[in-house]
């Protein structure tokens, strides 16, 4: 039906609603009849109104053309959205309403299940394991680097007008290519209207995910495929050298295992006057931190490191050790995670669109993500070690 087939069949119903109002009150019709015939027309009138301002000027428009209009009106809002890759820009048609009888939404009991106090989740905090390493940010596709060592010849002393010599180095281009972390939730419309908090929660997850990731990947990312190469994999056994049998059978402790780490990492060069290795974590698995550090005790039962908390970093003669989950029980890793370089390239991000038919379906995605680089120069791979505990006691205790 047009709209001033429309208009004019409103305009009769209600001119035939007042004929009726004056017949009854004509006909001596009761105070009940005589009010609902006046509530009809006003609610008739209401209606007629209403058309009659969705259908003036301003409003006058189809969908098509309101949707064009939009788009005329929003151009610069709608290529930002598209440079920016992320966002909305809500369009709210200016519908007629359909009137009917039957006009109306009957309420229902909200689930119980949406709750409006939504918590948040008791994720650790491994961010302060990737503040260890050496952080840096790049804008290039492929990472270059160059590891230098010297060859040959060396500064002499010298006589007046003798001869010097000549000294040289060598040097070795090297790359590394980007690794990628990513993730993708979907979630309704309706879920993040109803839930209080729920859009906010679902980026915090994302988010907190990506990181723990990109943590596990720098640790224990095994190098195989598109993974990153973790300082777990890339590191060394312990090499005892002349600390071999350096204590007598049943005198060596935790702390002797520990140090001795730490010695081997920091008297291991490529080269003469290389700089030495210095290890800034110490990492054991939560049980052994318990058994060896907080539960030790000296032989009057006293402990032996009484600042050793349960479950917390400790420093121990300059020396920082953590229990981390992450660590196999009776494993051990020692490291100058200074050395590990951690370059970032594409910040992580959140991008929200629509895949399919989520449009239609009041659906969206919601993408987390980011690209980086993980690398250890051959030359550093000596400041790495990774063994288990009972091996590098056994190794520095006489039989």
């Amino acid at each position: 039906m047009e709209g001033t087939e429309i208009q004019k069949a409103l305009d009769e119903r209600f001119k035939g609603l007042e004929t009726q109002l004056q017949e009854a009150q004509k006909n001596g019709a009761s105070k009940e009849e005589i009010l609902k015939l006046h509530k009809s027309i006003e609610t008739q009138g209401q209606a007629l109104e209403d058309y009659i301002d969705s259908m003036k000027n301003k409003n006058n428009e189809n969908m098509k053309t309101q949707v064009f209009k939009f788009i005329e009106e929003n151009e610069e809002a709608i290529k930002e959205l598209h440079t920016k890759g992320s966002g909305h820009i809500e369009f709210i048609p200016k519908a007629v309403a359909t009137l009917t009888t039957g006009s109306g939404v009957n309420a229902t009991v909200a689930s119980p299940l949406l709750s409006n106090n939504l918590g948040d989740f008791n994720f650790r905090d491994d961010n302060p394991l990737m503040g260890l390493a050496t952080v840096s940010s790049s804008s290039q596709p492929v990472y270059t680097y160059t590891e230098l060592t010297p060859k040959d010849g060396d500064y002499t002393f010298v006589a007046e007008g003798t001869e010097k010599p000549q000294i040289d180095f060598d040097w070795v281009n090297r790359f590394a290519t980007p690794v990628k972390a990513a993730a993708y939730e979907v979630l309704t419309e309706e879920s993040v209207t109803d839930v209080a908090r729920l859009q906010s929660v679902a980026e915090t997850y994302l988010a907190v995910k990506h990181d723990l990731k990109k943590v596990d990947g720098m640790y224990f990312g095994d190098g195989t495929g598109v993974n990153p190469t973790g300082a777990t994999v890339s590191a060394r056994t312990f090499v005892g050298g002349s600390m071999t049998d350096a204590f007598p059978a049943g005198t060596s402790n935790f702390m002797d295992v520990v140090n001795a780490i730490i010695t081997d990492i920091y008297t291991t060069h490529n080269y003469a006057d290389e700089s030495e290795y210095m290890p800034n974590i110490v990492m054991i698995n939560p049980v052994d931190f318990f058994i060896k550090l907080v539960g030790a005790k000296d032989d009057n039962g006293l402990p032996l490191y009484p600042q050793a908390g349960l479950f917390n970093e400790v420093r121990i003669g300059g020396i920082t050790i953590r229990p981390w989950s992450k660590i196999p029980a009776g494993k051990i890793f020692v490291a100058d995670m200074t050395k590990m370089n951690l370059v970032n390239y594409v910040p992580f991000s959140i991008r929200i669109g629509w895949i399919n038919d989520q449009m239609i379906t009041n659906k969206f995605t919601m993408v987390g993500e980011s690209r980086f680089y993980v690398y250890i120069k051959n030359l550093d791979l000596q400041a790495f070690v990774y063994d288990d505990i009972a091996t590098v006691q056994a190794a520095i205790t006489a039989a």
